[in-house]
């Protein structure tokens, strides 16, 4: 596979970016000491990723389940036929606490909706009380996950 860049990533851009993504929080002297430049030429490379929109932002990746939230689903949507533009019932999803994200996809079903939960019975309050009610769902299925793994290209989220 092959990926396109509208601008141009050098071999020190890719190591600062996977060191990074290692530890968002780790100083601009020593990013530039592990990758052997000047720190000035360090953080003059986080601006140009940050102004050319490489680097989105800066964060925190918490783990769900020490922070409370046992269960990971995925809950595919269809929508109601007619004048209904998915997009916005996504946006909708994505206001509820549980929602971590919202696709739009082709095929048998309209949405993707990953979530998060305590529990089986807060997922299911969750659907009943919360997604059920979002104007434009016609049904949903639920599949819950037994174990999460991630790839190489998971920040690309």
């Amino acid at each position: 596979m092959t990926i396109r860049l509208s601008m141009k990533l050098d071999s020190n851009d890719l190591k600062l970016i996977e060191l990074l993504k290692q530890d968002s929080r780790a100083s601009v002297t020593s990013l530039a000491d592990k990758l052997g430049v000047a720190r000035v030429t360090t953080h003059d490379r986080m601006v140009r990723l940050k102004r050319e929109g490489v680097i989105r932002r800066y964060t925190v990746d918490i783990d769900a389940k020490a922070w409370g939230y046992d269960l990971r689903a995925f809950i595919f949507a269809r929508c109601e036929r007619g004048n209904v533009d998915r997009r916005d019932i996504a946006m909708k999803i994505c206001e509820f606490p549980y929602v971590v994200r919202c696709n739009v996809v082709a095929g048998d079903w309209d949405l993707l909706i990953e979530v998060v939960s305590p529990s089986m019975d807060s997922l299911g309050d969750a659907i009943l009380d919360g997604l059920s009610k979002v104007g434009g769902i016609a049904s949903t299925q639920t599949m819950v996950s037994f174990y999460d793994y991630s790839g190489p290209a998971s920040s690309l989220r």
